[in-house]
């Protein structure tokens, strides 16, 4: 019965590996793009390929890059929208759209007066 049973393979992954002619520096932005996700964290090194010594190399200048600004700490804003910032954006719409039909005072003087549905003027 053993005997009968199929024997599973074991499927082997390459490692990952980092290029090591890649120059790994603070002033090279583009570059540590590469390794930081779009939340701004760094990302580790069993899924960047890098060995220990390019990781920290990596984290320092990621770091460094960040304290002068040329990387941003978290990469994705969202702006946060509460109540006042609700309610000023559809204030600004409306102001946008009811400036055309003469706004909460009636119609301005430049604008012609609009004939009433029922026919009488």
């Amino acid at each position: 019965m053993a005997n009968s049973r199929k024997k599973r393979r074991l499927m082997f992954r390459r490692k990952r590996t980092l290029d090591p002619s890649i120059i790994i520096d603070y002033k090279n932005p583009d570059v540590l793009r590469r390794f930081v996700t779009d939340r701004g964290k760094i990302i580790p090194r069993r899924i960047s390929g890098a060995t220990a010594k390019q990781q920290r190399a990596i984290c320092n200048a990621v770091k460094r890059a960040r304290y002068l600004a040329l990387l941003p700490y978290s990469l994705g804003h969202r702006q946060e929208r509460n109540f006042a910032t609700e309610m000023s954006a559809i204030a600004t719409s409306a102001m946008g759209t009811s400036s055309r039909s003469g706004g909460p005072r009636g119609p301005r003087s430049d604008d012609k007066p609009s004939p009433s549905r029922d026919g009488e003027e």
